[in-house]
């Protein structure tokens, strides 16, 4: 019952970030082929200038990871992502519903946190998937192993990101949450794209697996401190709501 509550709460975000991802897919599709190099002559988020050039050497594979795990997956997934994150936390949602159930406020936080990680799981996998899935029509081949790769590192590095969302939800009403995540966000992103000599340690070059993509490794340390971040919001977050009177 309570992860059917959380699932009425998020499911209209859920769905519009189902659809507009699968409609950049198509759209990612329609622009193939391109140089990346003359289309970022200053690189992309979290790709120095200097990386560009590289990505010709693989022009399919270059195409799909700065289109999409570079470009669409970090400028409109995290949109939907901070959504799914904060619908349900704030102070006054389903505050009479609440009422009437025995269970704990530990347990709505838990039945919440566990809707909104499998509906960002979704929203990142299907679309990423379907990538893959549209490849031979352009007489290509991406393999889907590179696809979840990307999608895990993704999630993972985006989990400060998702602690952080629930912890302004619970502290602020109303669009506050919003509008402060939405500064950090692109304060980051703007950094990440702006200053000089920042973009190698970016949290956005963490979440694009750009050291993944140039180097096949995996970039454990920003995956480790992302988490450890992301789990020690998530957990202040429980503890606020635990507190709370209803």
């Amino acid at each position: 019952m309570l992860r059917y509550k959380s699932w009425l709460d998020t499911r209209l975000w859920f769905f519009l970030g189902l659809m507009a991802l699968s409609a950049q897919v198509v759209a990612l599709y329609m622009s193939y082929p391109m140089d990346p190099a003359t289309t970022y002559p200053n690189g992309a988020l979290g790709v120095t200038a200097a990386e560009m050039t590289r990505l010709r050497t693989d022009e399919f594979r270059g195409y799909i990871w700065l289109r999409w795990f570079s470009t669409t997956m970090l400028l409109i997934w995290p949109v939907f992502a901070i959504r799914l994150a904060g619908t349900g936390l704030e102070e006054s949602a389903g505050r009479e519903y609440l009422l009437s159930l025995p269970a704990t406020r530990r347990r709505i936080a838990i039945a919440h946190l566990t809707v909104s990680a499998a509906q960002i799981a979704a929203i990142t996998i299907v679309p990423s998937l379907l990538v893959c899935a549209l490849a031979p029509l352009q007489g290509q081949r991406y393999p889907v192993s590179d696809a979840l790769m990307h999608s895990a590192i993704l999630m993972v590095g985006s989990l400060g990101l998702f602690g952080l969302t629930m912890l302004l939800r619970v502290m602020t009403r109303d669009a506050a949450a919003y509008l402060a995540m939405g500064g950090l966000v692109f304060l980051v992103w703007l950094f990440t794209f702006l200053v000089q000599g920042f973009t190698p340690y970016s949290i956005v070059r963490v979440m694009n697996g750009a050291d993944y993509f140039f180097n096949h490794h995996i970039p454990w340390t920003g995956l480790a401190v992302s988490a450890t971040i992301g789990c020690a919001l998530i957990w202040l977050s429980m503890r606020i709501v635990e507190r709370r009177d209803f």
